[in-house]
């Protein structure tokens, strides 16, 4: 007696790609429902928008539930005089030298944990910020800094308050450890503050991208 197998083929799987975007870096913007904007400004300042897409990485997953819980526990609180603004966050793709980012897809899926760990991180800040940080990063700007403990930055509003909840979150948790306390000066004399995620247990974050190699090397007093 025979026996007959049935068998159906499987559906195969979409290869991986890269998309190749002509700047420094390339940002990730959540647009809800674990989505994503894809988008990058060229050299004249102008964006380019490349589409929403879903984001694979179970380290990005674990940083926004941090960066929520924090958020959450902090609401209504006052911090440096002022009422507690919450942080908000995009992902910052570069690499070592510049010119061209390459990332990783499949699908409408971005493979983030493709990327080489020390070419990608989460930026935080003030939400009216993170717009203007990725414009300066991808068309230029006059100085990455550390904020010295002394500075008068400390005491105003809203940055002061910006860097005092950047420190908070670097002690609310370690993994991921989120730090940073730094700024970018824009061309326009313009200051931002912001932070970053630079470790999990297994891995550092960012440590290629020169924006924050040169926070590290200049200190803002």
């Amino acid at each position: 007696m025979a026996t007959l197998f049935l068998t159906h083929p499987l559906t195969p799987r979409p290869s991986t790609t890269y998309i190749t975007i002509n700047a420094p870096y390339a940002f990730l913007t959540p647009t809800g429902n674990g989505f994503f904007e894809l988008f990058y400004y060229d050299s004249q300042g102008n964006l380019h928008d490349l589409g929403t897409f879903n984001v694979t990485s179970s380290t990005l997953a674990q940083a926004v539930n941090v960066i929520n819980s924090f958020n959450q526990q902090n609401m209504g609180t006052t911090v440096n005089g002022q009422q507690f603004i919450p942080l908000s966050y995009e992902v910052v793709i570069g690499n070592s030298t510049g010119g061209t980012v390459q990332i990783p897809v499949q699908g409408n899926t971005i493979l983030l944990d493709k990327v080489n760990p020390g070419y990608w991180t989460i930026v935080v800040s003030d939400p009216n910020d993170l717009n203007k940080l990725a414009y300066a990063l991808d068309v230029g700007y006059k100085e990455a800094a550390t904020v010295s403990g002394t500075s008068n930055l400390w005491n105003t509003q809203p940055t002061g308050t910006i860097l005092q909840e950047i420190a908070n979150i670097y002690h609310y948790t370690q993994n991921p450890a989120f730090g940073g306390i730094s700024i970018i000066i824009m061309n326009n004399g313009t200051l931002i503050p912001w932070g970053y995620m630079f470790s999990t247990t297994q891995h550092s974050y960012g440590y290629y991208l020169s924006f924050i190699l040169q926070a590290h090397t200049t200190t803002y007093s």
